[in-house]
């Protein structure tokens, strides 16, 4: 089993087979038949799942979905809801009629704020009141006693 390896003195050389075309065509020609198959079955599952999804389809026709579903025209929807929105900013209206409370347009419910005045709060009372010593608790006055009655 021994082989022998001539080197030729300068590196240059040939290989002494020749290279099989024969079995290069073979294979090309094996390739593509397997290519084709492989072409048809692809084919066979694309029709396959195209004539389940149409009678998935048709099942699924008559069902509306679920809130929310895609807008059709977004833009003329955002359009309504925003003259909405402008209507009830700037309308009157009840809201409750046997209560009497009412909606007022935004520029007149502000003006009515300003007048009337927003209620305050002392804040700085409440940031020194864990400060601030505990108040005392009121003293009786001295005419007073405890547990005695004057009524005779």
């Amino acid at each position: 089993m021994e082989q022998t390896i001539h080197h030729s003195p300068n590196g240059a050389g040939h290989e002494q087979q020749e290279v099989s075309v024969r079995l290069i065509v073979k294979s090309l020609a094996g390739l593509a038949v397997l290519t084709f198959f492989v072409f048809l079955l692809v084919v066979g599952i694309f029709r396959y799942f195209y004539d389940t999804d149409k009678t998935a389809d048709s099942r699924r026709q008559g069902v509306i979905p679920p809130e929310p579903r895609i807008e059709v025209a977004p833009y003329e929807q955002i359009q309504q809801l925003r003259a909405h929105e402008d209507h009830v900013l700037n309308s009157y209206a009840w809201v409750d009629q046997q209560a009497g409370i009412v909606r007022v347009p935004i520029d007149r419910a502000i003006d009515m704020l300003a007048a009337k005045g927003l209620p305050s709060h002392n804040y700085l009372d409440d940031i020194q009141a864990g400060k601030k010593p505990p108040a005392l608790a009121k003293q009786p006055e001295a005419g007073a006693k405890q547990g005695t009655s004057d009524a005779k």
